[in-house]
């Protein structure tokens, strides 16, 4: 590897030089400040006596008192300084960029996911990692796989459902129960835990297939196994508008995680756990290949924070979209 020089006007200074430079400077002698930079005496005389023949200036004189500056000296010294501290300055860069320590990560949050294991690891990154630079947005799940699939971010928590793509890989973080959502006034409100058959019929509000379509799909299939028929869907609206959709309706019912639901009652709404009880997986999304040093600080995080979910569910759950071959189905 070539050394690094300075060149200005035919003038090659070598940084090397520079510091052995500095060192004899700091210890005004040859023999310690070879040790503090890992230099025989020898060696480190060459590198002085290179300098000031590129120079064509002595910058030392030796007396029986020590080595001392010459007026030459005096007036490099401070620059050398500067130089030698720029460099340190950005040999450290970038081994902390080599090490993920910093950098920039693009999270995208998931909008119906805002409580527990995202924010729990984007936390413990940040107290880590605190000079990486998270940009962070939020969406739905096929919004955020869209994202990282175009590139614009680095990491997305999405439905597993959602499904992967070449290339990403998906990590399954949590499960959540869904329950169903009415008015009290609702005849299924005087039930505590509601079979599943009982929604048969029942005027179902969905969210569109936008927000995450394969989701949609597999609940609505689900429903149609267990009352026997198609779910009757009398409206398509966005997760953040389907409480206030079921006020206006009154009659009509939704199925939400249980955390939604419970944001849903200061609406005036109550909800039911459902028997069997159907549950659905959040995780986070990756490239595999990203060769991100930050990213893999993350997914490291990841691992600590979120620990691997046991492979049995709940007895009485069924997930309600599983991976294709996965073990994790009915339990109970």
């Amino acid at each position: 590897m070539r050394p690094h020089t300075l060149t200005r006007i035919g003038t090659i200074l070598e940084l090397r030089q520079l510091r052995a430079f500095v060192a004899i400077a700091d210890h005004g002698h040859y023999g310690r400040a070879a040790d503090s930079v890992g230099l025989t005496q020898p060696a480190i005389t060459q590198r002085i006596k290179a300098l000031e023949r590129e120079l064509g200036t002595p910058l030392l004189t030796r007396s029986a008192r020590g080595v001392n500056l010459t007026s030459a000296g005096q007036a490099l010294i401070e620059h050398a300084r500067r130089l030698l501290l720029i460099e340190d300055r950005a040999v450290r860069a970038l081994h902390d960029h080599a090490k993920g320590v910093v950098g920039r990560l693009r999270i995208s949050y998931l909008t119906l996911w805002d409580f527990g294991p995202p924010a729990n690891i984007v936390a413990e990154f940040r107290r880590r990692y605190p000079a990486v630079v998270l940009e962070m947005s939020t969406g739905y799940s096929q919004a955020n796989m869209d994202r990282l699939v175009a590139g614009n971010v680095d990491f997305a928590f999405v439905g597993v459902s959602i499904g992967e793509r070449r290339g990403i890989a998906i990590r399954t973080l949590d499960r959540h129960e869904m329950v169903v959502v009415m008015t009290p006034q609702h005849p299924l409100a005087l039930i505590d835990r509601v079979p599943i058959e009982r929604l048969r019929g029942e005027p179902l509000i969905s969210v569109p297939p936008g927000v995450n379509n394969s989701l949609v799909a597999a609940s609505l299939s689900w429903l149609g196994r267990h009352t026997g028929e198609s779910p009757t869907v009398v409206r398509e609206e966005p997760p953040d508008q389907i409480a206030a959709a079921l006020m206006r309706t009154g009659n009509a019912i939704a199925l939400m995680t249980v955390h939604r639901a419970e944001i849903a009652q200061k609406d005036g709404l109550i909800y039911r756990s459902l028997v069997p009880s159907p549950m659905i997986e959040y995780g986070a999304a990756y490239f595999r290949d990203d060769p991100s040093p930050a990213l893999a600080n993350l997914l490291e995080v990841v691992d600590e924070v979120a620990p691997a979910l046991p492979d049995a569910l709940p007895e009485g759950n069924e997930l309600i979209w599983a991976r294709p071959g996965s073990a994790t189905g009915v339990a109970g």
